[in-house]
Formats: structure tokens, C-alpha cells, sequence
């Protein structure tokens, strides 16, 4: 009877460790606990010889973790992202929708400068208008289309917010909030039907020349 025995084919690592380059050689070091006996004493070998260490390897591995993980968090961002709105809002004017609306309304209650019914109006018609802003793209701010659309949805907003205010009088923070909510949501909607209709008519203008 022939016992036959197991072919294993002839693999000269140190070749092939000498042929790498230090980068995907320090890659490969980084993984060495999984290397075979055999390609592990020939990394170790051609570390030694290019005197390059372990520790190193360990550095470039995390250095190549993190970039993958910009990498991911970059490309997530710019899926979010549409043509309109802006997938990240800036820090600083949330601090300013936050602060400024309210040191606003406190400021005209002090000086008495407008009946007290028109400081929730003027409240949520600010913050509706900054956050309006903060969420479209820069170019859509150079835009007429966008300006008008929004003095069109801050004026709905002053007026549902004024009904509400003298209608409902919420007192409340969790009324506050709503009615808050019931006063910018309306105003939006007709905003961007008259930031549609502008672009429209916009294009419209652009086409015309062309087909004469």
C-alpha cells in the first residue's frame, strides 16, 4: 500500500517579505499573532533587517483605522447631504438660535416696546427665520428666491403665532412648544411654495430668450 502524503507548496516568505514595502510590511506586522511559525520568523527576520519594529506597525495600523473611520464619517456626511439643505448644522449660529431669539424677546419685554400678545409671534418668527437659514446650502442664500420666500414665511408665521397667542394664550413650556411648533410649520410650507413658484418663474425667464 503507497501512503500518500500531503503536498504543502514551497513558500519563500522572506522573498516575498523582501520585495514589500515598509508600509505593507508594517501592515502585515500589525497581524502577526495570525501569521503561520514559518512567515512569522521571516517577518521578524526583514524587520530586523530594516530595522523596523512592532510598535510602529501597531501606530501605522491605528493611523490607517482612523482615516478609514474620516473616511466613512466624510462620505455619510455628503449622502446626507442634499442640493437645498446642508447635512451639518454650524455650532455658533444654533448658539445663536438658542440665545438670541430669547435675549430678544426678553430685551422688548423690558423696554416695553411691543404688546406683550406679539412676544411669542416675534419669538418664533425669529428662531423660524435663523433656523431657516442655517439649514439651506450657502448658494441658496445668494439667491433673491430664497429671501423673498422667507419674508413671505415669516409674515405666515407672525400671523398663525399672533392667533395663537391671543386665541390659545399657551402658558406652559410643553404649550409654549407646541404652539411654537403650529406657528413655524405653516410658515414653512407656504415658504417653499413661493421658493418653488420663484424658481419656476425663474427658469421660465432664463428659457425664453432661447426660443426666439
Amino acid at each position: 500500500m503507497i501512503a500518500v502524503l500531503p503536498l504543502r507548496p514551497y513558500l519563500n516568505f522572506q522573498e516575498n517579505y523582501a520585495a514589500m514595502s515598509d508600509d505593507k510590511l508594517l501592515l502585515i506586522a500589525a497581524s502577526r499573532a495570525d501569521l503561520v511559525q514559518e512567515a512569522a520568523h521571516a517577518l521578524d527576520s526583514e524587520m530586523a533587517r530594516r530595522r523596523l519594529d512592532y510598535g510602529e506597525a501597531d501606530a501605522r495600523t491605528r493611523d490607517i483605522v482612523r482615516q478609514e473611520i474620516k473616511e466613512a464619517r466624510k462620505y455619510r456626511s455628503s449622502k446626507k447631504a442634499s442640493k437645498y439643505f446642508v447635512a451639518r448644522a454650524n455650532g455658533w449660529t444654533l448658539l445663536l438660535v438658542t440665545v438670541g431669539s430669547p435675549l430678544l424677546v426678553i430685551g422688548l419685554m423690558v423696554f416695553h416696546l411691543v404688546p406683550e400678545e406679539w412676544l411669542f409671534p416675534i419669538l418664533s418668527v425669529c428662531m423660524g427665520a435663523l433656523l431657516a437659514i442655517l439649514a439651506v446650502q450657502p448658494w441658496l442664500r445668494k439667491t433673491s428666491s430664497f429671501w423673498i420666500s422667507l419674508v413671505v414665511s415669516c409674515t405666515v408665521q407672525l400671523t398663525v403665532g399672533y392667533w395663537i397667542s391671543v386665541q390659545l394664550a399657551p402658558q406652559t413650556t410643553g404649550e409654549l412648544k407646541g404652539a411654537g411648533f403650529l406657528t413655524i410649520i405653516p410658515g414653512y410650507a407656504v415658504g417653499i411654495l413661493s421658493f418653488a413658484l420663484l424658481q419656476k418663474l425663474e427658469l421660465g425667464k432664463d428659457r425664453q430668450p432661447r426660443s426666439q
